[in-house]
């Protein structure tokens, strides 16, 4: 197995004591502690930062895990002015981006679907990398290889390229009985992720949904908000964050259920800069759950700088028979919209 690529642990400058007699000098940049041995590379500049050429790069040498390399620059003793200084960088240009586990739900056939006797599954794994990934199926137990269908979407984080992919299984609404298990397992280098789903028998009980206002911080911090989901059952729930009707580019957080005698909660953290903040931007929390409204599954939370400040919100109930209107499709487009139309009709293709 290969060792993840590490930075170098420190860098240092030298210079020549002397010119030379042809009136240059040689400057140089050590860096030390880093690996692979072929993956740093080194980037002059003056003091205008502009890029230099003609530099030299010696090959990297040392124990395995902790190499060192040298690059040396000559320069004219007339251009050498303590006030104009030269630039080293030293990076590891060749490293790979860093695997990334993915965040996985399972969600559960709806009542209406039951009725005409089918019952779909939807395995959705969030924000991973790298690309290649599998899905197994089971159904008490016992491998499910038919009926599956599998569509996958990517998005440019930083360096860094995260996907989603969305596995789906259809079976007989008979076969979806009481004590009925089915376990989604998504297969990835960064980590497998496993979720369950139990037939219950029991109706399912609608969530209550607030945001939390976000405690007090000083100018120009990030902030938290807080999604807190409460009271549902079953315990299969999927939260996502919208800022302006639109997907989120930061990173969130969704805790595992917490189970209160037979029902359940769970909160959700987002992490958002103060500048969006103070801009006005809106932040809403949405919530899909088979116990809300039987056409969508989606209540939405939403919040921003002039909401009337209190610790806990209730706030701007969003009118969700209107959401399919709303950027809100996007973030359901392969968990939700996609794969069903008001008769829980099957969907066997996926663009993106």
């Amino acid at each position: 197995i290969q060792a993840q690529p590490s930075a170098p642990k420190s860098i240092f400058p030298m210079s020549q004591c002397t010119s030379d007699s042809d009136g240059f000098l040689t400057i140089g940049c050590l860096a030390r502690g880093f690996s692979p041995v072929d993956s740093l590379t080194f980037k002059w500049t003056d003091y205008n930062n502009k890029d230099l050429s003609g530099f030299v790069q010696y090959p990297a040498f040392g124990p395995d895990g902790d190499y060192t390399k040298i690059s040396s620059l000559r320069i004219r003793k007339s251009d050498w002015d303590p006030k104009k200084p030269y630039r080293c960088e030293a990076s590891n240009s060749k490293a790979p981006p860093p695997d990334v586990r993915a965040t996985v739900y399972l969600t559960v056939p709806t009542k209406m679907e039951l009725d005409n006797e089918t019952a779909t599954f939807m395995c959705l794994a969030q924000r991973f990398s790298p690309k290649s990934n599998t899905f197994k199926w089971s159904l008490d137990g016992k491998e499910v290889t038919k009926a599956i269908d599998k569509c996958d979407k990517s998005e440019k984080k930083g360096s860094v390229t995260e996907y989603s992919a969305t596995s789906i299984l259809q079976i007989s609404a008979g076969d979806w009985k009481p004590n009925t298990k089915v376990k989604c397992e998504f297969v990835h280098k960064a980590g497998n992720e496993e979720r369950e789903a139990e037939f219950a028998g029991k109706n399912p009980k609608k969530p209550t949904v607030f945001i939390l206002a976000p405690p007090e911080h000083k100018p120009g911090e990030p902030m938290t908000l807080t999604c807190y989901v409460k009271d549902f059952y079953p315990k299969e729930v999927f939260v996502s964050w919208l800022a302006d009707d639109e997907p989120v580019t930061s990173k969130y957080s969704t805790s595992l259920p917490i189970q209160t005698d037979q029902i359940f909660s769970v909160y959700s953290q987002l992490t958002v800069n103060d500048s969006k903040w103070k801009n006005g931007t809106v932040f809403s929390c949405v919530v899909y759950h088979e116990g809300i409204d039987e056409k969508m599954r989606v209540l939405t939370r939403s919040i921003d700088d002039n909401t009337e400040k209190h610790p806990l919100y209730e706030v701007i109930d969003t009118d969700d028979s209107g959401i399919a209107n709303t950027a809100v499709t996007f973030v359901f487009l392969f968990l939700i919209t996609l794969f069903y139309s008001i008769g829980a009709t099957f969907v066997k293709v996926c663009h993106f």
